[in-house]
């Protein structure tokens, strides 16, 4: 085991210096047009001027936010959501289903809001108006104002206490995977944007490190504050679920959401486990116990156990 700034990891044996390196440097291996790149660019650019839009009026329905850390699998129950009839947005990132006005927020604002409510008025009033703008922009297109609606946004988990503080009733799902596997993911956006203020400079030298404990900072504060504020508003998934029993776990998903009973076959077409799920394992990953009390402690409470992760 070597220690890394506040907490352990496994030693690089397992890995070379060169993978360490390559998962540094990548983002997502999820392809993208040329055109597509700069439809996003323009949209992004386009959205520091977006205004509200009064022909929406008050918003009646509270929304159904979908938040983990990156690479949990969101993206799959956005596009179970929209089947089911909620308005999840038009102006979305077509890789992954993101929310582009609440990803401008969540970009602009997130370091800001962090330890919220703990924020300078004058910085409270400007992010405030940000959100309020970025939520009318987000609900452009939706069929009436009393759909069902809501987003999908990672980093959404991050600011939980602030999105309460505006939607009171709103309903939190917080997607949750095995660490372990986290640590192969090649999604590091939010390492490389919020990574040096969240765990200090140096995180960068021993990036899987750095992976887990924002793995076990994100998830704790998420089930944390949802269980205590939110109760039955707050509804965690775990990735592995999803894939290995979708059918039982988007009907009670629907459940949560108050929605009528229905045929869950249409929403779960293609929900499957393609071999990803235990990959650390393949990959010569380290067990649990070799992670440090704090990361073992953490996956046995989300219910990663020896036996519940061995390759089915």
């Amino acid at each position: 085991m070597t220690r890394q700034g506040c907490f352990n990891v496994p030693s690089s044996k397992w890995r070379s210096s060169f993978e360490q390196l390559r998962l540094l440097l990548s983002i997502s291996r999820i392809p993208q047009s040329r055109l597509e790149q700069v439809r996003l660019k323009l949209d992004r650019f386009s959205l520091a001027f977006a205004r509200s839009d009064p022909a929406l009026g008050p918003i009646r329905v509270p929304p159904v936010v979908i938040g983990a850390v990156g690479g949990s699998g969101t993206r799959v129950l956005a596009q179970v959501l929209r089947k089911a009839g909620w308005f999840m947005g038009q102006r979305v990132d077509s890789r992954n289903e993101d929310s582009l006005p609440i990803a401008w927020f969540l970009t602009k604002w997130l370091k800001s809001l962090h330890d919220f409510p703990n924020v300078d008025s004058h910085t409270l009033s400007k992010a405030t108006s940000d959100f309020d703008r970025m939520v009318q922009v987000h609900r452009r297109g939706i069929p009436s104002r009393d759909a069902p609606w809501g987003w999908k946004n990672p980093r959404s988990m991050w600011l939980l206490p602030f999105l309460v503080d505006r939607f009171p009733q709103m309903k939190f799902i917080h997607m949750i995977r095995d660490a372990r596997d986290m640590m192969l993911s090649e999604n590091r956006y939010f390492l490389r944007s919020h990574g040096e203020w969240l765990l200090g400079p140096e995180w960068w030298r021993n990036p899987l490190a750095a992976q887990l404990e924002l793995w076990r900072l994100g998830n704790k504060r998420a089930v944390e504050f949802g269980e205590r504020y939110l109760g039955d508003r707050y509804r965690m998934i775990r990735y592995e679920d999803l894939c290995q029993k979708p059918s039982e776990t988007i009907t009670r998903l629907l459940e949560f959401l108050d929605a009528p009973k229905r045929n869950v076959d249409p929403l779960i077409e293609g929900i499957s486990d393609r071999g990803n799920i235990g990959r650390w394992r393949r990959a010569g990953g380290p067990e649990a116990g070799e992670l440090g009390a704090g990361i073992q402690s953490d996956l046995e409470r989300f219910g990663y156990t020896h036996e519940t992760t061995k390759d089915r």
